[in-house]
């Protein structure tokens, strides 16, 4: 059940992640395609227990994609991975803006700030607020609580939740053959390599 008791203990198991999709009917094999990541690049994988830069792992019909990676490439991969079926992203770090998008096979539905809808959402506000309303999670949910709100539409999206025993389970390891000179270790993301890829908006 998705509650905010759910909420927060998927948070304190996912703080690391910067981009989180959900991918409502995606095989791991489709992902790595649509990411371009060879085979070579994979490894058996648990969350937090080991040193990788994205971590895939199968949630009911679809998968969940959790990358840890400033640089991540996950927006280029969605028109891809939305031809089998709706995505969910949402930038999950939270030194960056809260950025949302919802894909179909046609391809960008609507993205915007969680935190701040009239922000530059696409393809307006207008848009945002009647996909908000329609949403699983509602207008209310969206309002109060976004990190909520996404969680209700990614489990609503794949029709399966992360749960504890997902979270113990082996999945699909992404280590990068050649990580970006900036990147941080693990728990220690860059600010200022975050602002550079979603913008300052510090009054």
């Amino acid at each position: 059940m998705i509650d905010s008791t759910y909420k927060e203990w998927f948070r304190l198991r996912t703080q690391l992640v910067v981009d989180l999709t959900w991918c409502s009917a995606t095989k791991i094999d489709d992902v790595l395609a649509a990411y371009d990541i060879s085979p070579e690049s994979t490894q058996p994988a648990r969350l937090l227990a080991d040193d990788i830069d994205m971590l895939i792992g199968r949630l009911g019909n679809g998968t969940v994609i959790m990358d840890y990676r400033v640089d991540s490439v996950t927006e280029g991969a969605l028109p891809i991975l939305a031809q089998y079926g709706p995505c969910l992203s949402a930038v999950w770090i939270d030194e960056a803006p809260a950025l949302v998008s919802y894909w179909t096979e046609s391809g960008l539905v609507v993205k915007f700030d969680m935190s701040e809808w009239d922000w530059y959402p696409v393809p307006d506000l207008a848009s945002v607020e009647r996909w908000i309303a329609a949403s699983p999670a509602g207008r209310e949910t969206w309002e109060n609580s976004y990190g909520l709100a996404t969680l209700i539409t990614a489990e609503a999206l794949c029709q399966a939740v992360v749960d504890d025993e997902w979270m113990r389970s082996v999945h699909t390891g992404v280590t990068s053959p050649h990580p970006p000179v900036q990147e941080t270790p693990a728990g220690s993301r860059s600010l200022s390599s975050i602002i550079e890829k979603y913008g300052d908006r510090t009054p």
